[in-house]
């Protein structure tokens, strides 16, 4: 059950997807950018997460949507410690993965990067306190 993906845990109101670019930290590891923020959601889920890969570096829709499951499967796998975390401490995240380099991207590059970044935003969240 927590490796799922549930659409409730998706992001996508384009007011979430403003508030994270225009406010939101960011954090980057070769090829991928997250922006996150701490968010009273409506939802009773401790993270909403989007992906995002840009037409500009990839002009076909099908590598753009191959990318992007891609991004989702790497994040699925990786979440559980991270959820499990947050809902003890009772906070909630969105969180937006964005694609900003136009390179041949493979699940096993992925992997390791978002873990790397889910990571990151731990120790930020966390440390702040």
């Amino acid at each position: 059950m927590m490796n799922s993906f549930p659409s409730i845990e998706h992001l996508k109101h384009k007011r979430l997807f403003d508030e994270l670019f225009s406010s939101g930290n960011r954090a980057f590891k070769h090829p991928v950018m997250v922006l996150w923020k701490e968010d009273d959601l409506s939802e009773s889920v401790a993270i909403q997460a989007g992906f995002s890969v840009p037409k500009k570096h990839f002009k076909k829709a099908i590598q753009r949507n191959r990318i992007k499951r891609r991004l989702r499967e790497a994040y699925r796998t990786q979440k559980a410690p991270f959820i499990d975390r947050l809902n003890l401490s009772g906070k909630q995240l969105t969180i937006l993965f964005v694609v900003v380099k136009p390179d041949n991207i493979s699940y096993e590059e992925l992997q390791p990067k978002i873990l790397l970044l889910l990571q990151g935003i731990e120790d930020a969240v966390f440390n702040a306190e």
